[in-house]
């Protein structure tokens, strides 16, 4: 791989990893607000993972490397957010904000 292949499979992962940071905002903000260090991390994260995907799939259209990248994203940021909860450093919003921004006291923890 060149390295203007390499910047262009690096491009469509940014790209890539920026629809999936656009819809999320779009998604979660109203509920959570916005968080500009979680919204850079989908576009990074899919800057770094094209290139890894298009060198096992060399033939792959950028089409289709986009989509991969979307679900290869959405799996390192999924995976990652379970190991963190499960190890009680993250609680995931639904959790702390609940259903339509309303919380649920009953699963909320006091600290006092």
């Amino acid at each position: 791989m060149g390295f203007n292949e390499l910047l262009e499979k690096i491009f469509v992962g940014f790209v890539s990893g920026l629809a999936v940071a656009v819809c999320g905002a779009y998604k979660d903000a109203p509920y959570e607000g916005f968080n500009a260090k979680t919204f850079w991390r989908s576009p990074l994260i899919g800057a770094v993972e094209a290139p890894i995907i298009a060198s096992f799939f060399p033939d792959a259209s950028n089409a289709l490397l986009g989509l991969s990248t979307i679900a290869t994203e959405r799996l390192t940021v999924e995976l990652w957010k379970i190991q963190r909860a499960k190890a009680g450093v993250y609680v995931p919003a639904k959790f702390r904000i609940g259903e339509y921004g309303k919380a649920h006291w009953s699963q909320v923890k006091q600290e006092v």
